[in-house]
């Protein structure tokens, strides 16, 4: 059955992204990818921005983005900012366009569970939002592990549910009565429409998987975001409704973390395969990460 599953995930995920090639009817869904001036090109900057400290420490720096089929956007921002960066998805429809259109030089069809490149093929993967939409997401890790020579970098949904003292507890509990309240889902498991449980991600989680593997430093930072529909074609320069909300939202998540009630809703982590400059460390700290120095295993002889 699991097994069954998977394939049924990369074909519902190839058809999700094959029915927003231009020509179809799908095509709006796609095309707001491509605008930089709405608020949800606003709240996507918040989240690219979080890779601008590694970016400038590694100026042509090679990057492969996993799970960019959205016409390659992840890929574009790297290249934008000095990177060399190839994108990558299970599916090439919309990434095919990218290229015809001159958007991306170029691109990979990749199985993030599987990928084809060699051993530290390229010093840098990114994977933005799209960890929550694999299978078998920690295989996944592995694999990026697997082909990165530096570090892999993470942008995905936090998980709300893991660490966090009695004050989170308190948060969360009351913001599942206010959910209650407003006849909306609450729980602890999410499902998307295209069939994939929705595998959030936290700090805890990582440092385990690295500690397994040997490696040891990991740099997190946590942001709060807020998406409500139509955010895709609102100007942010208009200053409109769903901007104004999406604001008051973040500030306001953003205040009950500081009082400890909230933990950030996205999750940035860079995991480290080698030992990183100190230069390095010093931009992402000063970029608002936590610099997170793992215990080295006494009776490993590996040196990492």
């Amino acid at each position: 059955m699991p097994n069954d599953y998977r394939e049924e995930s990369y074909r519902r995920h190839q058809e999700h992204l094959a029915q927003q090639v231009p020509g179809t009817a799908g095509e709006t869904q796609a095309k707001p990818c491509f605008r930089t001036d709405t608020v949800d090109a606003w709240r996507h900057q918040r989240m690219y921005a979080l890779l601008d400290p590694l970016l400038a420490a590694a100026p042509g720096a090679s990057w492969l983005t996993l799970g960019d089929g959205r016409f390659g956007n992840d890929a574009r921002y790297l290249l934008d900012h000095g990177g060399q960066a190839v994108a990558s998805d299970l599916s090439d429809v919309l990434l095919k366009e990218a290229q015809r259109i001159g958007f991306i030089p170029e691109y990979r069809v990749e199985n993030a569970e599987a990928l084809s490149l060699a051993d530290g093929a390229v010093d840098y993967v990114l994977c933005k939002e799209a960890f929550h939409h694999f299978p078998r997401p920690m295989l996944a890790l592995y694999e990026m592990l697997r082909v990165a020579r530096h570090a892999v970098v993470l942008i995905e949904p936090n998980d709300e549910y893991a660490g966090g003292g009695l004050g989170q507890a308190l948060g969360r509990t009351v913001r599942g009565l206010l959910l209650r309240l407003l006849r909306r889902p609450a729980g602890m498991h999410g499902f998307e429409p295209v069939g994939n449980y929705v595998y959030c991600l936290s700090r805890r989680e990582l440092e385990k998987a690295l500690l397994a593997l040997g490696y040891r430093v990991l740099a997190c930072r946590g942001i709060n975001d807020s998406y409500t529909p139509g955010v895709e074609d609102e100007p942010l320069a208009a200053n409109g409704p769903l901007g104004r909300r999406t604001r008051r939202i973040i500030r306001f998540k953003n205040l009950l973390g500081k009082v400890g009630l909230w933990n950030p809703g996205v999750l940035a982590a860079v995991l480290f395969k080698t030992a990183p400059a100190q230069a390095v460390l010093d931009g992402l700290a000063r970029a608002g990460y936590e610099i997170v120095h793992l215990p080295e295993n006494p009776y490993s002889a590996s040196g990492r």
